[in-house]
Formats: C-alpha cells, structure tokens, sequence
C-alpha cells in the first residue's frame, strides 16, 4: 500500500506542476503579461546623449531676426509626444514635426549644447550653422533634463 500511496502521490504532483505550468484556458492565446522594459531613470522625458536616447535637453527654442525681421524658428520638445517646427526663411524652409527634425536632428548633432555652453559660443555656432553674419535679435532657450536652463538673449 506504500507503493501505492507514493505512486498516487507522485501521479498528483506532476499533475499539479504541469497544471500550473500550462496555459489551457479560454485566453491561452494572449500574453499574460506585457514583456517588461528596462527604462534608465533619465529616459523618462526626453533622455540624454548618454542613453542615447535624445540630446540631453528637452527643450529647444530659438529665434533669430535679420534686419528686424524673423529669418531663423527652430523649435523642438520632447514631453509625451514629439513637437518640432524648422523655419529657416533664407533657405525657402517651412518644416513641421518628422521633415524637421532631420534638419534639427543635424544641427544637434553638430552644435552639440551642453548646459555649461556660454552666450558667446551658443550665439557664434549657431550663427556659422546657419551661414549668418549679423543679426538684430538672438534668442535662445534650451531645457536640459536635469533641470539647467540656457536662456540668451541679445539684441543689437
């Protein structure tokens, strides 16, 4: 009767394990959960070049003015969703969200802001990246993700 007992057992386990292990009922076919994603903690909004997951900033707003009139918008934000305007005048460009932030996306990359970027250099690459000489009115902001503000201002 030992035998028996252990047989029943055994019989009784196995079926509760592969019970337990099986997907047998009327939603076997959808997932039971959502695969998880690593997120790093400065991802959430907007990211950073280290993560490579953005610029390091969130926000981006520049307006240059030539001879008292609006020639260069460039405007960027990355909160829940994408927002990204390109308006360069000189180049005949009038871009909106996808179209310009590849214009952005190359003028990122290549100015390269960090938060300890002066007045001096922000306003003189940016002026050599948009082949510029003079302005009347430069104005620039940018939000970075750990909370430092670039805000420039100058008029001549």
């Amino acid at each position: 009767m030992g035998k028996i007992v252990k047989v029943t057992a055994f019989l009784l386990f196995a079926a509760l394990v592969l019970g337990a292990c099986g997907n047998l009922g009327k939603n076997a076919d959808k997932p039971n959960r959502e695969d998880a994603t690593l997120v790093h903690e400065n991802e959430k909004e907007g990211g950073s070049l280290d993560t490579g997951n953005a610029y390091g900033f969130n926000k981006f707003d520049l307006d240059i003015d030539v001879d008292g009139k609006d020639t260069v918008e460039a405007s960027y934000e990355m909160d829940r969703n994408l927002e990204a305007e390109y308006k360069n005048k000189l180049a005949g460009l009038d871009l909106k969200e996808d179209e310009a932030m590849v214009k952005l996306d190359e003028m990122f990359i290549d100015i390269m802001f960090t938060k300890d970027t002066s007045q001096e250099e922000a306003i003189e690459k940016l002026m050599t990246w948009f082949g510029l000489d003079t302005y009347t009115e430069f104005d620039l902001e940018v939000h970075f993700d750990d909370g430092t503000l670039l805000d420039f201002e100058d008029k001549k």
